[in-house]
């Protein structure tokens, strides 16, 4: 069994000579019953035929030959996992708390009910949406939907009579929120009370009764629906040699929490191919997705352990933006028109107008499935008639092209073209009619797949992705700006050295300039406490950041779509939720276990090997961490033994190299002691004996030791000389640095109290911090230092030096280090002055969430940069048709000078 697990760690991979030279070492140290390496590969390829899955060869009408892991069988394999099942979440929620899912927002709910979760299980009970039901009450309801209110499964019903003379009565005008424990009887049960056959007053408002699905499954069998979000991108094969591309798939289980779904262990891959296109790889995936409408997939539910069987839908289609814009059918950034998400642009000339370049800091005409579609059958219409000229303007006017379309023009326009030369008397119309009729013959699809999926619209669900929009984008371009245009080398020199004496603790990110690091923390919140406050605020975070660059580079929105697809985030947070469940990061990093998969492969079949690999690691995780699955021989499902599940529960090596997190076990308020080398101090020789201002101190003599970490009630773990946020003994928020941790009978901190100031930074517009002075002390009763449990310590946050009050100046020398060792030579390093002052990073992306709950909404609110957006978009505006002109009478010249030297040359 281990040597399994070790072929198959994902991001830990052996050759064969190296598995042979461990099977070796094996049997050199006396192991018993050591299979040889041919032994192993016959033992794996039996495993994978009776409880695995295969890849499925798959070739379209392109001819290209690619192999895909279903993904039916990827998501029965998370229903019949014990460490998966319990998590998944299958209704809509409504809740008046926190917002931190994307089942809490607006996307889950723009579904029709019949396409969310249509029925409701309680024992052996089944309640369906659109059939009659009977409360414990008595009522009589037809349940219309389910969804999770506060915690609570419930159901918008209207009311339904029966009468004395055995009819029933649909009254729709009368609604009732009913309570999913409150429901008794199902519509089986009423029909085996009153008769199959149910006579109605008004039959013309009362649907159709049993529900059409039910009629999908068993009567003993439930029904989930489970979103899957597709994900694709081109990506090496190689490591360090050429780029050798393969369009690669995966997937996650969108039921999921979002803080599962960033761990490797939960994400799926679905297929690579150097070959095959992308539109080809989604032909395939709607396949199954399809598939699952009337061919619902059975598997294995663990929490009930009884059989379902389940639909699959697609929300979602997270990626970069060029692989986004392919997703949406549309030509990209280039394009006159180059918003995958609305119809803002233009030409060049015409971007340039100030209406058109006010409109670019907005939100335009929204872009729509149905509208894609017709764009697109406009265009193969237009093909027909044999001329490409049309094609290009329409797809220039409306921005809408995709390669699948583009084929089936290309191939269209020659055919038009054959007919018309071999007949020239032959119309255009009775030529276009022909290609039509040979059109609709022609196997395959003619555009894009992804408009067949229910519920998806590629436009509009494909969200603003926070590393290449942001991180790779907006914070790039001000790094460019600052290093070219803005800074001297003196700058230069003088931010690094800032850069080195920063404090670092509570950061993950830290930004350049206030505007960028304000929407940064917007939108790296993990969860969003009220969804219309965060809204008005992160649409003035993007404007502010949009009329910043604005005021130094105006050409810079016109030429760079990233800038543009900020103002439709506010969009995509109220339909997506915290756009950090949409990030791809998770995805990228997965690339490293495919390209292993590269490089140890044949690169005879790289599809098919590649995909029977990841089937292989699958089918490792799914037996170790408890899965069931059907054995044939027995027919029942059936788990790997309680020896083989131990092996991950147990080896925490094994759980970092397949990707599993287990729950947290952070246990608040620990501190763990400094080494044992470190001696023991007297109560009387700590920090903590000084300044102790509450009950009973310990005993003069009482033994104690260092602390060397603190666990937060955050989790995060924080040393000496972190700045914390704390409540002190009477539940009040401190600001504090960390001066000492004390482990002995009991665990406490040592903070040097700061005090947050009423008024803000005046040019940050932070929180700052300082000392307590005399009023301090004297009126408020405000120590310089407190001694407190250390569970009262809430999390970590990140504090700078208000290096501009003090006037700060690289005047501290120190050797520098290379190689961990000290050389000859100095490096310059700031000395702080003015102690006494320090300024809350608000830009920090670690706990911003927590930190805003504790500032005071002065603190919070982000202020608009520019108040009359109108007139300084006229100014900008203006600026930037004098700078474009500029430059095409710059290129001009040059142009004029190039065919100048080329005519002389001739000559």
């Amino acid at each position: 069994m281990l040597l399994d697990v070790m072929d198959n760690l994902p991001r830990c991979r052996f050759t064969s000579a190296q598995m042979v030279l461990i099977i070796h070492f094996a049997n050199q140290l006396g192991a018993v019953d050591v299979p040889s390496l041919k032994v192993l590969r016959k033992i794996q390829q039996n495993l994978q035929l009776n409880c695995g899955s295969k890849p499925v060869k798959t070739q379209l009408h392109l001819g290209n030959i690619f192999y895909i892991n279903d993904i039916r069988e990827s998501i029965s394999c998370d229903m019949a996992n014990p460490l998966v099942a319990p998590h998944v979440h299958f209704y809509p929620e409504e809740n008046t708390g926190p917002i931190s899912e994307t089942y809490q927002v607006a996307q889950w709910m723009e579904y029709m009910p019949a396409q969310l979760m249509p029925m409701v299980s309680c024992g052996f009970k089944r309640f369906w949406i659109e059939e009659l039901a009977r409360l414990s009450d008595g009522t009589y309801v037809i349940p219309h939907t389910w969804i999770v209110r506060d915690g609570i499964l419930t159901s918008n019903t209207t009311v339904v009579t029966l009468n004395p003379d055995g009819q029933w009565e649909h009254h729709i005008e009368v609604n009732k929120l009913i309570e999913a424990d409150d429901f008794e009887l199902d519509y089986t049960d009423i029909r085996a009370k009153y008769g199959e056959t149910l006579v109605w007053v008004n039959a013309q408002d009362v649907p159709v009764m049993p529900n059409a699905m039910q009629s999908l499954v068993d009567d003993d069998k439930d029904l989930f629906v489970i979103m899957v979000s597709l994900w694709a991108d081109d990506v090496s094969g190689n490591k360090f040699k050429q780029y050798n591309k393969h369009m690669n798939m995966y997937t996650g289980n969108g039921c999921l929490p979002g803080r599962l779904l960033q761990q490797e262990f939960h994400i799926h891959y679905v297929s690579t191919s150097p070959h095959a296109s992308s539109a080809e790889q989604f032909a395939t995936f709607r396949n199954h997705v399809q598939s699952t409408e009337k061919n619902l997939v059975k598997c294995y539910n663990t929490v009930t352990k009884r059989t379902c069987r389940f639909i699959l839908r697609t929300p979602g289609l997270p990626a970069d933006n060029p692989q986004q814009s392919e997703e949406c059918s549309h030509m990209g950034s280039n394009a006159n028109f180059p918003c995958r998400k609305c119809h803002w642009g233009g030409t060049k000339v015409e971007k340039e107008s100030n209406a058109r370049y006010h409109a670019c800091h907005l939100t335009g005409v929204a872009r729509n499935a149905q509208e894609i579609r017709e764009s697109l059958k406009g265009q193969l219409r237009l093909a027909m008639l044999g001329d490409p000229k049309p094609v290009e303007e329409h797809q220039q006017k409306s921005g809408t092209k995709n390669k699948v379309t583009q084929y089936w023009v290309e191939t269209l326009i020659s055919k038009a073209k054959a007919m018309k030369a071999d007949n020239p008397r032959c119309s255009g119309t009775n030529i276009a009619s022909e290609l039509k009729t040979w059109l609709d013959e022609q196997p395959g699809d003619k555009m894009n797949p992804l408009l067949d999926i229910v519920g998806l619209d590629s436009s509009q669900d494909t969200p603003v992705e926070l590393l290449h929009t942001i991180l790779l984008g907006v914070m790039k371009y001000i790094w460019h700006l600052l290093n070219t245009s803005q800074w001297s080398d003196t700058d230069h020199h003088l931010f690094a050295i800032q850069l080195q004496t920063a404090d670092l603790s509570g950061l993950t990110q830290f930004a350049l300039v206030k505007a960028a690091g304000e929407l940064g923390a917007l939108l790296w919140a993990p969860e969003i406490d009220v969804m219309e406050d965060y809204l008005v605020q992160l649409t003035t975070a993007v404007a502010n950041v949009l009329d910043a660059f604005d005021a130094v580079d105006p050409l810079r929105i016109l030429v760079k779509i990233k800038l543009h697809l900020l103002a439709h985030i506010p969009e995509d947070v109220q339909h997506l939720g915290p756009l950090t469940h949409s990030a791809t990061e998770i995805y990228e990093a997965y690339n490293g276990v495919f390209r292993l998969c590269s490089l140890y492969s044949n690169r005879l079949a790289p599809s098919r090997d590649i995909s029977q690999k990841f089937a292989s690691m699958d089918w490792v995780k799914h037996l170790l961490t408890g899965g069931y699955w059907w054995d044939a021989s027995a027919k029942q499902w059936i788990q790997a033994g309680n020896g083989v599940q131990q092996i991950l529960v147990k080896d925490p090596v094994l759980q970092c190299h397949l990707g599993w997190t287990s729950p947290g076990q952070a246990k608040p308020g620990l501190i763990k002691p400094a080494p044992t080398t470190v001696l023991l101090l007297e109560w009387s020789q700590t920090k903590a004996s000084t300044h102790w201002h509450f009950g009973n101190s310990p005993l003069p003599g009482s033994r104690w030791r260092l602390g060397r970490v603190l666990t937060m009630q955050s989790g995060d773990q924080v040393k000496v000389n972190s700045w914390v946020l704390e409540l002190n003994s009477v539940g009040e928020t401190v600001f504090g640095h960390i001066q000492e941790l004390l482990v002995g009978g009991k665990s406490f901190v040592v903070l040097e109290q700061f005090v947050c100031s009423q008024e803000p930074h005046p040019e940050l517009d932070w929180p700052i911090l300082r000392r307590p002075n005399g009023v301090n002390i004297t009126e408020k009763h405000i120590t310089s230092f407190l001694v407190l449990p250390s569970s009262l310590v809430q999390f970590v946050i990140s504090v700078q030096h208000d290096c501009r009050k003090g006037d700060c100046q690289p005047t501290i020398v120190r050797k520098e280090y290379q190689e961990c060792e000290e050389t000859n030579r100095n490096i310059s390093l700031i000395h702080h002055s003015n102690n006494d002052h320090f300024i809350v990073n608000m830009s920090a992306l670690h706990n911003s969430v927590k930190l805003r709950r504790a500032l005071p909404r002065s603190f919070t609110q982000v202020k608009l940069l520019v108040a009359d957006c109108v007139a300084f978009y006229k100014i900008v505006s203006e600026k930037a048709r004098v700078l474009q002109t500029k430059g095409r009478n710059k290129t001009a010249k040059k142009r004029r000078q190039m065919q100048r030297q080329r005519s002389e040359k001739l000559n």
